[in-house]
């Protein structure tokens, strides 16, 4: 693969009456999202940089996130539902020139000084074809924002490099092409939303959106479309149990399934290959900086093989032959337990704002030194993630900092607590995991009566849906440790 948008030219060269989209209970061919997208890319001009997208699940957002890759830019997705506090941080951070938006602006004085176009203009494909752009290897793909334990948003720009090494990897992995299905369920802020795309449109499979309320019933969703592919997390698995709708064999057209963002337990894969006896099933591991999944594990057909690691979780097995992994002590020297550093061709060049590198890349032979200034190619990204090794497998254990996963989504807790002791009143705040779901405990000031849904209400107009606690508990003290520390072991059991 050369580039990812010339490998969808390509595609659509080969059948342009293939389904490449279906989205709203419509069906849209190769040729028609061709066409659109160039619409889009004309009208954007030539190595248009950054480009926001303010998306939804219709037909003009797939056109635009393609068009901008036709003009040479980069996508830059901006949630619908974000605070306007967040949008505008992510807008002043990644400086985009142009924003595209599929449906009303939600706030339009948020976009003070951006140049704003609706998303379906010109989708016809009658406007003239735009001149073509080949994107060079080290020029940004996209850029999504995670979370930061700074209490701002950090933004992980992907480069053409690290996605054609993803996409040419894992498109044959996962045996995608023509008279594939693969569904599209994940937010367009979250990584997994790039594999489903983007190696969809590659290879010539076809894309089922997940739109409207169709995702609240994945089983159903799944058998419905007959899809052949799915990456998703593995809360998907507890949602389907508990709607009683993943019954054994219920899934028969699944031939790939691929779990990622969270751990995924024995119990939970168990019952979803009884529901799709004909998919493979697959644990897999990566952060955006490394283009969303760099190692995975393949589960083995007879159960009394699968190993035991300790924790009731399935290891994240090994990492992508053409990339290298270390694991680390805290001195940077080589540890059967400890932090997982990857490095390769997947590998992002360094975050929007070089601030945020400190301390995430490492460099030379151990033991390894933490990199001042930009990171080099040869470089180490530190994951974060504590791995042990296993049989030859990974097996993660946790972070190695105070970052989580939720649905697939990186949250650092540090910028929930900030976000709730910004409170009037409250005094203490203090936020764990409990059965995957966000539990903030607080202390307030006498003087001043702060409820769990005054907080709710002041962290939602903050921070994205998925970074506010569903758990409020108000406390007169905080526990604490024999030495003083927050006993935050404590407030996972109580």
């Amino acid at each position: 693969m050369h580039d990812v948008v010339s490998a969808i030219a390509e595609q659509t060269g080969r059948g342009p009456d293939r389904i490449a989209l279906r989205v709203a209970e419509r069906e849209h061919t190769y040729a028609e999202l061709w066409r659109a997208a160039g619409s889009v890319a004309a009208r954007l001009g030539p190595r248009p940089g950054r480009v926001g997208l303010v998306f939804r699940r219709e037909f003009p957002t797939y056109a635009a996130y393609l068009g901008i890759l036709r003009a040479g830019g980069a996508v830059l997705p901006i949630g619908p539902r974000w605070p306007q506090k967040r949008v505008r941080e992510v807008l002043d951070h990644a400086a985009p020139a142009t924003v595209l938006v599929d449906g009303e602006v939600p706030d339009p004085a948020t976009f003070e000084g951006v140049r704003l176009l609706s998303a379906a203009d010109h989708l016809d494909g009658t406007g003239p074809a735009p001149a073509g752009v080949e994107a060079e290897p080290g020029q940004e793909a996209y850029v999504l924002h995670t979370s930061g334990s700074t209490g701002r948003p950090k933004g992980v720009p992907v480069d053409h490099r690290a996605l054609r090494a993803y996409l040419t990897h894992v498109i044959d992995r996962y045996e995608l092409g023509p008279g594939c299905r693969m569904a599209q369920a994940a937010d367009l802020t979250f990584d997994g939303s790039v594999f489903e795309i983007l190696a969809a449109w590659a290879s010539g499979a076809g894309l089922v959106a997940a739109a409207g309320h169709s995702w609240r019933s994945p089983a159903r969703f799944l058998a419905e479309h007959a899809i052949t592919h799915l990456d998703t997390v593995p809360s998907v698995i507890a949602i389907a149990r508990r709607m009683r709708t993943l019954g054994p064999g219920s899934l028969p057209d699944l031939r790939w399934s691929m779990f990622g963002g969270e751990q995924l337990t024995y119990e939970a894969a168990a019952a979803w290959r009884a529901a799709a006896p004909g998919s493979a099933v697959e644990n897999i591991y990566g952060p955006t900086e490394l283009a969303g999944v760099c190692v995975s594990y393949r589960m083995p057909d007879d159960p009394a093989l699968w190993p035991d690691t300790g924790n009731g979780t399935v290891p994240i097995g090994t990492v992508y032959p053409h990339l290298e992994e270390a694991v680390l002590d805290p001195a940077g020297l080589p540890a059967d337990d400890g932090e997982l550093c990857v490095r390769g061709p997947q590998r992002f060049a360094g975050y929007v704002d070089p601030a945020d590198d400190r301390g995430r890349f490492l460099r030379g032979p151990a033991p390894h030194a933490p990199v001042v200034g930009r990171p080099a190619p040869e470089d180490w990204y530190r994951t974060g993630d504590r791995v042990r090794r296993q049989d030859g497998l990974l097996v993660h254990w946790g972070r190695v900092d105070r970052q989580v996963k939720l649905r697939g989504h990186r949250v650092e807790l540090d910028e929930v607590e900030a976000a709730v002791r910004g409170r009037a009143g409250v005094r203490e705040a203090a936020v764990v995991v409990v059965d995957s779901q966000l539990v903030a405990a607080y202390t307030t000031d006498t003087a001043d009566g702060v409820t769990g849904g005054d907080l709710r209400a002041h962290v939602a107009a903050l921070l994205p849906d998925y970074m506010v606690p569903v758990v409020w508990r108000q406390m007169d003290e905080l526990p604490l440790t024999q030495n003083g520390k927050l006993d935050r072991a404590l407030l996972e059991r109580a």
